[in-house]
């Protein structure tokens, strides 16, 4: 699902990732730890086409991403790749309802099919009843709840997630790391969660360790 092929990456003259190459199974929840500065985030966000490699390739479902223009480039990652991120970022002026259905509303689907679906969405990760609230009323595990049915709004075949449990509590903690994998397992998408936690490290399928932007 996802191929990453000697990913080379510097900021002035301070080398972040040194030649990064890995593959990801479709169906697979990857973890990547390491210390802080190993290079993790600028991975993922490159993977993610939010931040372009000085060099290399990232291929995702077939499709190279270096060879999409901008328009193209912004299509892609909105109808295939879904983001959670650990300060959420909801839109503060919208309720769950709303923020979940935007990522369809931006793709051309029509209202009403993307309010059905986000209601169904936000059902699915226990968060029905709370549909009208803004995101100043939700819990940080009720917003990052919010946040994940936003990131399968669309249908993505991967999702990537950059310590998505960072801000919360023990126990919100483990119920998000349990519904990554009842999410797997019920619409099949590939995940890659960069990660301080071990125990959602450990959980994972595959356990990816970096250190100074290099792969261990």
């Amino acid at each position: 699902m996802i191929e990453v092929r000697n990913i080379k990456k510097s900021y002035g003259t301070l080398e972040v990732l040194h030649g990064v190459s890995l593959s990801v199974s479709d169906g697979e929840i990857v973890s990547i730890v390491g210390a802080s500065g190993a290079g993790k985030s600028t991975l993922l966000q490159i993977m993610g086409s939010l931040m372009s490699a000085d060099s290399g390739e990232v291929i995702i479902d077939g499709i190279s991403i270096a060879g999409l223009g901008d328009d193209a480039l912004s299509e892609f990652r909105n109808r295939h790749i879904g983001f959670i991120f650990q300060s959420y970022q909801l839109l503060a002026e919208f309720t769950a309802l709303e923020n979940v259905m935007m990522p369809m509303l931006i793709a051309g689907e029509r209202r009403s099919d993307a309010e059905q679906r986000a209601k169904e969405l936000l059902e699915m990760v226990a968060m029905s009843h709370r549909l009208e609230h803004k995101p100043a009323t939700l819990s940080g595990g009720e917003q990052q709840r919010v946040a994940i049915a936003r990131a399968l709004a669309n249908r993505p075949v991967v999702v990537l997630a950059d310590e998505p449990t960072g801000n919360l509590d023990t126990q919100t903690r483990d119920d998000i790391h349990k519904l990554f994998f009842e999410l797997r397992d019920r619409m099949g998408q590939t995940f890659v969660v960069v990660t301080h936690d071990e125990t959602l490290a450990d959980m994972s399928d595959r356990k990816i360790v970096m250190k100074d932007g290099a792969i261990l």
